[in-house]
């Protein structure tokens, strides 16, 4: 409900009912409307940080991490783009909720940093490029965008070249192409 109507629609009878469950036993999972935003946004956090996270610490070379990251932007992954969206919709008129989008960006670009930081760009340069490519497709998903899978897959290497500085050698650009092209849909 949160993301199809925002905040305001997230409301305990409505979502009893929409649930087919009664209002006790709703109560029975949530003290309040209160505990289920708390809740809400719980979820938000360990679902979508946790999974930019991850992708970006994969084992492995830069490539695998940025595979593992292009994955996720794709689709092929736990993270909800519209879950997000939804949850900055809600910050811009909730302080507390701001703060914690704040505090999770700030995870997410770190992260970003750390994959960033061995290709020796310098401190001032990772962080520009890992805030570029952070902001980029956080923009990408509030914007909506809407281009083809297929035009999304072939840029991923292209995206590599300007989000890390430098084109991919022909054997990671095969490599990129290569696993990306494993999955042709996004999950279920």
């Amino acid at each position: 409900m949160l993301v199809e109507s925002g905040v305001d629609a997230v409301k305990v009878l409505p979502l009893a009912n929409r649930l087919g469950v009664t209002r006790g036993s709703f109560y029975w999972h949530f003290k309040n409307r209160d505990a289920l935003l708390a809740k809400l946004l719980d979820a938000w956090e360990t679902t979508n940080t946790r999974a930019i996270v991850e992708a970006v610490a994969t084992p492995g070379t830069l490539v695998d991490k940025y595979i593992a990251l292009s994955r996720l932007w794709l689709g092929w992954s736990d993270f909800d783009p519209d879950l997000d969206v939804a949850v900055r919709n809600w910050g811009r008129r909730d302080p507390a909720v701001l703060e914690r989008l704040k505090a999770a960006d700030e995870c997410r670009v770190a992260a970003f940093v750390e994959m960033i930081a061995p290709e020796g760009h310098g401190q001032p340069m990772t962080l520009h490029r890992a805030r570029n490519m952070y902001y980029m497709q956080m923009g990408w998903y509030e914007l909506g965008v809407d281009v083809s899978m297929e035009a999304r897959v072939e840029s991923v290497s292209a995206y590599f070249e300007i989000f890390l500085g430098r084109p991919p050698t022909a054997t990671e650009r095969d490599a990129i192409v290569a696993r990306i092209a494993l999955s042709s849909a996004p999950r279920p």
